[in-house]
């Protein structure tokens, strides 16, 4: 016998009888019909003081702060970008509830393109457990704009928070879905002998603003 052949009959004794796929569905739906079983519990509190305490947790370049309505969103982007020492230049996703806003009003210029600038999206809905931001690809949201720029901007409705990843998913048809994008903190690897770096694979920073209803 080869060592090809001895590690996977190894395996193979280890693995046991091979299980029929209604076994195997039967396992799964089992564990989807008590997910409280398998997923961690939530510290007590609402899902937006949740998802704050979550995106602290976050890598170097993660931040967040509450806005009171979509209407703010414009001055709040304008003095986020102030603070950082940034040009007000964005390209903003071709969303109606966003372009109809008061950029200009706020000394916010709007750019066709993205290459190492800003950009800000609106997230469908948001994970409590993990900061997580859920955007998918559409006719109104060109899906790199999360990975180009150097600096991602995130509009998130506060309502749209829920507590886990299988709550996210329930809300959308994936067999329908074309791209669907989970973002968890800025870009970064531990790949070079262990040291983290941030900015190397997509945005160095992620600024969430919170929209309060």
């Amino acid at each position: 016998m080869s060592a090809r052949e001895a590690i996977f009959s190894a395996i193979g004794r280890a693995l046991g009888p091979a299980k029929s796929a209604a076994a195997i569905q039967a396992e799964a739906d089992a564990l989807l019909a008590e997910p409280e079983r398998v997923r961690p519990r939530l510290p007590e509190g609402d899902l937006v003081s949740l998802f704050e305490a979550a995106v602290t947790r976050l890598p170097p370049g993660a931040s967040s702060e509450r806005v009171a309505g979509l209407a703010a969103l414009p001055g709040a982007a304008a003095a986020h970008l102030a603070r950082r020492g940034r040009e007000p230049t964005l390209k903003l996703q071709p969303l109606p509830a966003l372009q109809n806003l008061s950029w200009a009003d706020s000394g916010v210029a709007l750019s066709e393109e993205v290459d190492d600038r800003v950009a800000l999206s609106m997230a469908e809905c948001a994970i409590a457990e993990t900061a997580s931001l859920v955007i998918r690809s559409g006719a109104d949201m060109a899906i790199l704009d999360a990975f180009l720029p150097l600096h991602h901007l995130v509009a998130l409705r506060a309502s749209d928070i829920v507590p886990h990843l299988e709550e996210a998913f329930a809300r959308f048809d994936l067999a329908r879905s074309r791209n669907l994008v989970i973002v968890t903190g800025p870009s970064g690897t531990t790949d070079i002998e262990g040291s983290l770096v941030i900015g190397v694979h997509g945005p160095a920073t992620l600024h969430i603003f919170l929209i309060e209803d």
